[in-house]
């Protein structure tokens, strides 16, 4: 299976020659309809120097989604300008955790159940949602162990492939190094499989697609060591290692040490 920076950079192939051009809220886009595509999840970062992400952003906001977060200011500091699409300025409507964090325990449970189950399913999209600058863009989750692998398939109304996939990518397969540790605990050992993506609209604004562009030729990409939940002691290991790439911490080696 192919890696975060293989996938995403062939999701800008297939944008830039195949998308078609809208304008939701008068914004300009080129979009694909009813689109997927799958990454290994040992490999989920997309460490493409001409992305230039921010990997204390995106640690610090997996990290907001595991503890059930939603306010501003944790995420704040490292990215000012997200507040904007704060409707009050202190909370986040449509933030992923305070959503999952109370299904974790039905997740584990039904996959504790029965291993082949289909319905580890949490549900994000909120019903009938208030008119908001936050209105969210996933709307479930589901985890499957097949062959004592734990996949994840993250179903959302709309992925933005400049500005979200690689921190959504990366923040799904934070929280099913959780779940898997969640049931190692309790005597299930899996080991991390794919992450799918599929979404009703995968688009770039057209004020990103020349940067987009750009990094098909300027593809070069930092290394990193690959994700595997054995390097996790715990959940405690988990958060404790996203808080330290956060806060560029350099006490002691963790995994994207290299990139942090």
């Amino acid at each position: 299976m192919k890696t975060a920076n293989e996938i995403w950079l062939e999701n800008i192939r297939n944008i830039d020659n195949f998308g078609q051009a809208i304008s939701p809220r008068q914004i300009a886009s080129k979009e694909i309809i009813s689109y997927s595509s799958t990454v290994c999840m040992e490999q989920p970062v997309v460490s493409i120097y001409a992305r230039k992400l921010s990997y204390q952003f995106m640690a610090a906001e997996a990290l907001w989604i595991l503890e059930g977060d939603n306010r501003v200011e944790p995420l704040s500091k490292y990215a000012p300008s997200i507040v904007k699409y704060s409707d009050d300025g202190n909370i986040f409507y449509g933030a992923y955790g305070p959503q999952i964090k109370p299904q974790i325990d039905y997740v584990i449970n039904k996959i504790i159940e029965d291993i082949n189950t289909r319905q580890a399913v949490a549900t994000i999209w909120i019903r009938n949602p208030n008119p908001s600058k936050d209105i969210p863009c996933t709307v479930s989750v589901q985890w499957l162990v097949r062959d004592g692998v734990l996949h994840c398939i993250n179903t959302m109304r709309s992925s933005d492939l400049w500005l979200g996939w690689p921190y959504d990518i990366f923040n799904f397969t934070m929280l099913t190094a959780l779940i898997g540790l969640k049931l190692k605990e309790n005597g299930v050992a899996v080991e991390l499989g794919n992450i799918t993506l599929q979404t009703g609209s995968q688009h770039l604004y057209f004020t990103d697609l020349s940067n987009a562009k750009r990094c098909l030729s300027e593809s070069n990409c930092a290394n990193y060591s690959p994700l595997r939940l054995k390097i996790f002691e715990s959940i405690q290991h988990l958060k404790d290692t996203l808080k330290a790439i956060s806060s560029k911490s350099k006490c002691g080696n963790y995994w994207l040490s290299d990139l942090s």
